[in-house]
């Protein structure tokens, strides 16, 4: 117990809260089977969290019994990904933020290459693939890790419906940011991603004028463009918005009990 101590106190003096097996092992002078014995130990007693294969953190104090990811989504994700260009992003990236009421229970990560790994600190990865011109763009440092901004998050849902839980969470996260977002910031973003940032554009100009939210940018749409859904996964139409073209899967009432909630 003394060793395994002396390893988290020698980690913590070199300003570490982050460490790999490797620095472990070297920490401690020992061979990979003991090494890998001390820190399933330290695991166990809740000192240790393992965040991927490899990669560890130091379980802050107090926080017993909870994932590192919880405490510290940048801190965790930045020590998976290291080496990786990548960013928080979708839900995690809206629940930073405080715009979603109810916890996210999995780690989204867009990412420009794959990954191994299906966990990060014991915690379902969902990965993303993205194009290296875009990974970054509207995107913020936290820590060793990359986030998406609000409106890079909220233009990023609306872009892939599928990802948040549907039309109802963005919504949500939508109504609890109500006058916070750039409208300038998501002109570059929704010119970035060319025709389907436009369609992202029409979703959250839809959502907003109907819920008398701030729309602070209207796009411009024609009466000859193809109606578009706003949840793509669901074929229902409950409602039509004629101003953007937009097919709502949910009534106007049906998604404001969620975004008045």
């Amino acid at each position: 117990m003394a060793r395994n101590l002396k390893l988290i106190d020698e980690l913590l003096a070199q300003g570490r809260q982050e460490f790999t097996f490797n620095v472990a092992q070297d920490a401690l002078g020992t061979s990979a089977s003991v090494t890998a014995n001390v820190l399933r130990r330290l695991s166990d007693q809740g000192l240790v969290d393992r965040l991927t294969r490899g990669h560890y953190a130091i379980r802050p104090l107090g926080s017993l019994g909870t994932s590192a990811v919880t405490e510290n989504l940048s801190a965790a994700v930045g020590a998976a990904f290291e080496g990786r260009e990548h960013r928080i992003a979708y839900l995690n990236a809206l629940s930073e933020l405080s715009v979603l009421s109810h916890p996210v229970r999995s780690v989204q990560v867009a990412c420009t290459q794959q990954v191994r790994f299906t966990m990060v600190s014991k915690r379902p990865l969902k990965l993303v693939i993205e194009r290296p011109e875009t990974i970054h763009l509207e995107a913020d440092p936290v820590g060793k890790s990359w986030m998406s901004n609000l409106e890079r998050a909220l233009f990023e849902s609306a872009l892939r419906v599928d990802l948040v839980g549907g039309s109802e969470r963005l919504a949500e996260a939508l109504g609890n940011s109500a006058g916070r977002a750039d409208p300038a910031r998501r002109v570059r973003l929704g010119k970035a991603f060319g025709p389907r940032g436009r369609a992202a554009e029409r979703r959250l100009a839809s959502l907003a004028a109907t819920l008398n939210l701030p729309l602070h940018l209207e796009p411009t749409v024609g009466n000859r463009q193809p109606i578009i859904r706003l949840d793509p996964r669901d074929a229902r139409r409950e409602w039509v918005d004629t101003r953007f073209r937009v097919a709502w899967n949910l009534t106007p009432d049906e998604i404001w009990a969620v975004v008045g909630s």
